[in-house]
């Protein structure tokens, strides 16, 4: 008989971005390189679906392979069998860097196309892998989930891609959206669908509800407070008629319960892509690496953790704090009960993926427990979870 999964309380902190007053830029604000800057773009319904309408804009199906790291979240290979291709993982290195030389391995007539995602922020070498895929015939698709905005070689990520996608819910108070983009393919053929007025409605109620929930824009939340009710009743109605209608997830937009492959082609929503369009990313930004640093340095010395990466590059804008930890088996459930919000990219992988696999990967999905450090984080709640993950990792 299985054993009953953890029922865990609220997450005391909001785990992503909120919606607050002081979020939107003046035209004087200064704007950071970012995704947006890549090229030729596509505003779809979430990462996953990103990957999705890559994979068709550029004809991979049945008898493809496609080749994935063995580290990765469900939601990057459901595309590839969505579309009737092949997954095929190769290795990491300790430090997420793709093995190419594993890669290369790996490769025969089938393989058409490379994923490699930059881990919660920091950049892979973009230019070699490039270098790689022009070498193998092999159309490099740039995963940018993780990393929205940052740079290498004074490029913006996402740039050095066939194709490139990107989840900009990791980074701003939206619970849609996703984006296909190239620098170097002409994407206007790739159509897509509008959500209609009742998933509009939905992504924009979505958000506020989330800032109401963790004590932001209080005013606000008392003048909608009837409107929010209609919403609820008016959604229920309609997924009751289509019950495949796609929800905004307020824990991860590209969850395939949620998302019927069917939407694939569907745009996000005008309220995401509005926040996106006027939202203060220079702040952003500073902030994101503000706090990463300061949960570094709180950090740094403890006994049985440590931060994933050395350091935080100047080109470098986190996607969230990954931690290294010693005993994640009596961490993560302590930290859970206590309501700190956690992270576990990879906790889950697909089946087949193992020790054999990627000893690396095991090794991370297991032990590298991610914390956020968005931008809409007060500073006492940065400080008290700071101090909760200090008091349980320390206390053993």
């Amino acid at each position: 008989m299985s054993a009953l999964p953890a029922i865990y309380p609220r997450e005391r902190i909001p785990k992503n971005a909120v919606l607050t007053a002081g979020m939107f830029r003046t035209p004087s604000d200064p704007v950071p390189a970012s995704f947006l800057d890549v090229g030729c773009s596509k505003f779809v319904s979430s990462g996953s679906m990103a990957i999705r309408l890559c994979l068709t804009h550029a004809a991979i199906g049945a008898g493809d392979t496609v080749l994935l790291p063995a580290y990765h979240c469900i939601s990057m290979v459901e595309p590839v069998v969505w579309r009737g291709a092949t997954p095929r993982f190769y290795r990491i290195h300790d430090d997420t860097s793709i093995d190419l030389a594993d890669v290369r391995s790996k490769l025969d007539r089938s393989a058409r196309a490379l994923i490699v995602p930059h881990y919660f922020g920091f950049a892979q070498d973009a230019g070699r892998i490039r270098e790689f895929c022009d070498r193998h015939g092999l159309i490099y698709v740039e995963d940018c989930a993780h990393a929205f905005f940052g740079s290498h070689a004074d490029r913006p990520l996402g740039a050095f891609g066939d194709y490139a996608i990107a989840s900009p819910w990791k980074f701003f108070p939206t619970f849609d959206g996703g984006l296909l983009a190239s620098s170097r393919i002409d994407l206007d053929d790739a159509r897509l669908a509008g959500p209609g007025a009742y998933y509009h409605c939905k992504a924009a109620l979505n958000a506020l509800e989330y800032a109401f929930d963790y004590g932001r824009l209080g005013a606000l939340k008392i003048a909608l407070s009837l409107p929010l009710r209609a919403k609820s009743y008016l959604w229920r109605n309609v997924k009751t008629v289509d019950p495949e209608v796609p929800s905004p997830n307020t824990q991860s937009p590209d969850s395939a319960g949620e998302q019927c492959s069917r939407w694939h082609a569907q745009a996000m929503s005008w309220p995401s892509r509005l926040t996106i369009a006027l939202a203060a990313t220079a702040s952003i930004a500073a902030r994101r690496r503000r706090n990463y640093q300061k949960l570094e340095a709180a950090l740094r010395g403890s006994s049985g953790c440590r931060a994933l990466f050395s350091g935080l590059p100047d080109a470098v804008v986190p996607q969230v704090f990954p931690l290294l930890v010693d005993d994640p088996d009596r961490v993560f459930p302590q930290l859970k009960h206590a309501g700190v919000p956690i992270i576990r990219f990879g906790e889950f992988l697909w089946p087949g993926v193992d020790e054999r696999t990627c000893p690396q990967t095991m090794d991370l999905s297991r032990r590298v427990l991610q914390f956020p450090c968005h931008q809409d984080l007060r500073p006492e709640e940065l400080d008290w979870m700071i101090a909760t993950i200090h008091h349980v990792v320390e206390h053993r």
